[in-house]
């Protein structure tokens, strides 16, 4: 008998904890993922099934972009299966074209009509064992559901499911098989797997269902424990072409020793073969995985990774798998929040994925390497933390579009993807520079990446402001879909804000950044960089600590907090330390006034334009009553008086974690930087009910220089060298003239750019050096 599980009987004690993993699954697949579950479990959200045209909010209440919800059904509403935590979903499409969402629930499994997501339905309910884990998948017209609680395979027919009835055929077990994991399907061949069941050492079991109600076990993949894994038949050319090939999420003792991607040719399953074993840097525990459309990558979620020092935000590892024999580890892409991911899927250039506390997040993967987030819906609306709750998983395949979600405590979603996509997208092809040289010269490229389909690029320009209005700069296509272009010659001592635009040949105007020119990239001109002050927290260099609170104060070290409260895993500039509010596990944030971080003096007072440049870390998003702000000061006389740079409010930008490096030009704010420049940074909590975190980490101070052009001979030196005149200086001035720039305007009529201007300059130029 499996365990029933109430939010009345849960202990929160490890050995109670313990207990509940060893009765819901054998030593074979309780892994330390079950432990954390069940100490995380919360109670779960009961209400009424909410539609759209409800006047209850419900959709409000859930933060999302780009996402509409359209119907929600919490976990209640499957009475009588037991009830208090929802698990695993999947879909099915009827012969009459029916939508159905199965929702996996504590006790069985639910099945609601949602072919008009607006008015679910439930219309059968189907029984299993008692546990906080069911997977369940479908093949033809039977649905088949696992569980850790036992049963083994829960066979169910859906032939009569558009007349309301779904029917338990069997429940299959023998040899002493009863617990799973994870079940999976090969929609090509219609193949079925188990994996992480308390037979086949955990591994890749195949099922025979020739005879849907009398399923076999058929030999599989059993090196190791597989948490989950993806069966898919290879379409890409080659030897594997047509086989069907086991993505396996997989490690010895249980997935922990060695975990990562092995992959294995399980064609025959009485005879796999093993192709290729891969792993990845800071791995805490693989738990699923998926490959693109064109299985060209495969995207990898870790389940242990966050909240357990390993990585600073939810990451997601990516593998190229084009050459299977020589598939590789490539990157990672994150959502910058704190929360664990749990399931993924892929449909075309899509990514959706269930990322626990901070719901469905949806990713445009036109480029597979650099997958960027368009859309959300959270489910969860207390907080991003690393802890299991919130979305479970989520199904993105029906033909109507609409999507479903599993919530642990909050039941079923429906919900539509409102984002469109872009024919193309532009990606930084080489590293944009931090500052450029007055002469021009450095070199931009772009690569410019397009849809299926055969959008056309007409033309990709940079867009360049040097002060007045943004110039279109022509780029010159080259190989593999890139762009480049030559920083023409810009005044020294000035920040250029520049962004990259493609035109495609139906008009359509992507830029790069997406937002631009809201949100640019800028640069600074000059003839030299030179670092005067750099602190990276690893050593005591003169900070203090000051305030009125009570608790929280600034101390420096290596993060020690697990997220849970808004704090960071890690420093931001990978050193190792820095300094954050009361540095211990638990409950570490600031309460009863405010604390502040105040700097050495910093000399900034060598010849040129001084930058300052800072790592933030403020959270203050958790809790009943956010209403603190984070205030960032400098002052240019040793602290005798201060300016306020920054101030980080609810709701603003950089106010709900993550690692953020911010920028303040000195020689703007100051006439002349001093020597006894000073930064202070106050965290504060004011009133009753919020949790507020701040870490600072990475100060310096660049000190840019440029040579000026008035020790050189004349009007028309433009460009270095400098004291000579030359092409190079003739290049700068047409390169101002061509963009408009007002200091190109030599002669009359002026307000005008014609040759005239030109023959003056050339007049200038030729009378040489004095």
């Amino acid at each position: 008998m499996g365990l029933h599980i109430t939010a009345r009987s849960i202990s929160y004690s490890l050995l109670t904890a313990c207990a509940l993993v060893g009765i819901a699954g054998s030593s074979a697949n309780a892994h330390d993922d079950d432990l954390r579950k069940v100490l995380d479990q919360k109670p779960p959200v009961f209400g009424e099934i909410w539609t759209q045209g409800m006047t209850v909010q419900r959709g409000g209440g859930f933060d999302s972009l780009n996402m509409t919800l359209l119907s929600h059904i919490p976990l209640n509403n499957f009475a009588p299966l037991a009830r208090n935590g929802g698990n695993d979903c999947w879909g099915y499409v009827s012969p009459g074209g029916r939508e159905y969402a199965i929702m996996g629930v504590e006790g069985g499994y639910g099945f609601v009509d949602i072919t008009d997501p607006v008015n679910p339905v439930i219309v059968d309910a189907v029984g299993g064992p008692s546990s906080l884990w069911h997977d369940v998948k479908v093949v033809g017209q039977f649905a088949y559901g696992v569980s850790e609680g036992g049963s083994g395979i829960q066979v169910m027919n859906l032939s009569n499911i558009d007349s309301g009835s779904v029917n338990l055929v069997t429940n299959f077990t023998g040899g002493g098989y009863s617990t799973t994991h994870n079940i999976i399907t090969n929609e090509d061949t219609g193949s079925l797997w188990i994996s992480g069941a308390n037979v086949g050492n955990g591994g890749l079991i195949h099922i025979d269902i020739s005879n849907p109600a009398s399923p076999v076990i058929d030999g599989g993949w059993t090196n190791m424990y597989v948490h989950d894994a993806q069966v898919a038949t290879w379409t890409r050319p080659g030897i594997f072409q047509g086989r069907e090939i086991a993505f396996l999420a997989s490690g010895f003792s249980g997935g922990f020793s060695q975990t990562g991607l092995r992959i294995a040719d399980v064609t025959d399953p009485n005879n796999p073969i093993d192709i290729k074993t891969v792993f990845y840097p800071n791995a805490g525990y693989s738990h699923q995985l998926w490959t693109s459309h064109d299985q060209k990558y495969l995207y990898l979620n870790d389940e242990l990774d966050e909240g357990n020092g390993l990585v600073p935000s939810t990451t997601t590892r990516i593998f190229e798998i084009s050459d299977l024999a020589n598939a590789v580890f490539v990157g990672t892409f994150t959502t910058g929040s704190a929360s664990v991911d749990h399931n993924l899927y892929t449909k075309g250039d899509l990514i959706f994925q269930a990322n626990y506390r901070s719901g469905l997040r949806v990713f445009d993967a036109i480029d597979p390497t650099a997958p960027v987030e368009i859309a959300y819906f959270d489910t969860h609306p207390e907080n991003d933390a690393a802890s299991f709750n919130g979305a479970w998983s989520s199904y993105p395949y029906f033909p109507s579009g609409n999507i479903i979600i599993s919530d642990i405590e909050r039941g079923l979603f429906v919900v539509r993807l409102d984002a469109t996509l872009p024919p193309i997208r532009a990606t930084v092809e080489s590293e944009l520079p931090l500052s450029v040289d007055p002469a021009g010269g450095e070199v931009l490229t772009i690569k410019v990446l397009t849809r299926a389909g055969g959008t056309s690029i007409s033309s990709a320009k940079l867009m360049l402001d040097t002060g007045t209005v943004f110039v279109a700069v022509d780029m010159a296509a080259g190989a593999n879909e890139t762009y480049s272009v030559a920083m023409p010659a810009i005044a020294c001592d000035s920040v250029v804000a520049y962004y990259f635009a493609v035109e495609t040949d139906a008009g359509f105007v992507g830029t790069l950044p997406i937002n631009a020119p809201s949100e640019i990239f800028s640069t600074v001109v000059a003839s030299s960089v030179t670092i005067a002050f750099s602190d990276n927290m690893e050593t005591n260099t003169g900070w203090s600590v000051s305030g009125s609170a009570t608790d929280g104060q600034w101390n420096r070290g290596n993060p020690a907090g697990d997220g849970d409260r808004g704090d960071p895993l890690v420093d931001a500039d990978g050193s190792g330390q820095c300094y954050l509010t009361d540095n211990v596990a638990g409950n570490s944030d600031v309460d009863g006034g405010t604390t502040t971080l105040t700097s050495p003096a910093l000399d900034a007072s060598a010849s040129g334009r001084a930058i300052l440049t800072y790592n933030l870390w403020y959270s203050n998003s958790i809790g009943t009553n956010i209403d603190d702000t984070m205030a960032v000061e400098v002052s240019n006389n040793n602290g005798g008086s201060w300016v306020n740079v920054q101030s980080i409010g609810p709701g603003d930008p950089g106010s709900n974690g993550g690692w953020f490096e911010y920028s303040v030009d000195l020689s703007d704010l100051f006439a002349t930087p001093s020597s006894q420049v000073r930064i202070r940074f106050s965290a504060s909590d004011i009133g009753e009910g919020s949790v507020v975190e701040a870490g600072v980490d990475a100060v310096r101070i660049d000190v840019l220089e440029c040579e000026d052009p008035a020790t050189g001979c004349s009007a028309a030196d433009l460009a270095e060298p400098f004291g000579q005149l030359n092409l190079q200086d003739v290049f700068a001035y047409l390169a101002l003239f061509n963009n408009s720039d007002p200091s190109a305007d030599l002669a009359a009529p002026f307000g005008q750019f014609n040759l005239q201007d030109v023959f003056a300059y050339l007049g200038e130029f030729n009378n040489g050096c004095p």
